[in-house]
Formats: C-alpha cells, sequence, structure tokens
C-alpha cells in the first residue's frame, strides 16, 4: 500500500508540474505566432487575451480565431493542461488526505 501510495502521489506531482510547464510553453509560442502573423511584440496584451480566450469558449476576438482554426492541436493541449492544472491538485490533496487518515501510510 506504501508503494502504491508514493508512485500515485509521484504521479500527481509529475502531472501538475508538466501541466504547468505546457501551458507556459504554448502561451509563448502562440503568442509568438500571433505575433509573427499580426505585428507587434509576443507580449502585447491582445495577444495575451487571446491565449487565455483559446480553447474556452467560441473564439471572440480575430486573435482567438485565428488560432482555433491555425493551431487547433496546441488549442487542444492547452485546454487539456488548464484541466489538469485545475483536477489534478484536488486529486493530490485527495490522496494525502487519504493516505494520512484511512490508510495510514504517512
Amino acid at each position: 500500500m506504501i508503494i502504491l501510495f508514493w508512485v500515485l502521489a509521484a504521479a500527481l506531482a509529475f502531472a501538475i508540474l508538466l501541466a504547468a510547464q505546457m501551458r507556459m510553453l504554448l502561451s509563448i509560442v502562440l503568442r509568438r505566432a500571433l505575433a509573427a502573423k499580426f505585428g507587434g511584440k509576443h507580449t502585447d496584451t491582445e495577444y495575451r487575451t487571446a491565449i487565455y480566450d483559446a480553447g474556452r469558449t467560441a473564439p471572440d476576438s480575430q486573435h482567438a480565431l485565428y488560432l482555433s482554426t491555425e493551431y487547433p492541436k496546441p488549442v487542444a493541449h492547452l485546454a487539456l493542461a488548464r484541466r489538469v492544472a485545475l483536477i489534478a491538485p484536488g486529486l493530490l490533496l485527495v490522496l494525502v488526505l487519504a493516505g494520512r487518515y484511512a490508510f495510514g501510510v504517512i
């Protein structure tokens, strides 16, 4: 039981770190793609807003629409990384609490 607990804890911690890395790298790459297409710097506010909107709902701006049509797989990976970043910390907390109080491994 102890080995299973630590394997699951390590896998969840790895998933959290991987999701954070994916979100950062995809955000930079997609903002640079927008800057190459529409001009300006990749740090412009409208590009950051387009990355925020991409993959969440129907795209409102032309930048988010461009990302959804030209780069559907990276936008899907970004949405997956967002979901993992929201769910995995809660699962890790549940695992730690279950390990402490239910199974007594900690």
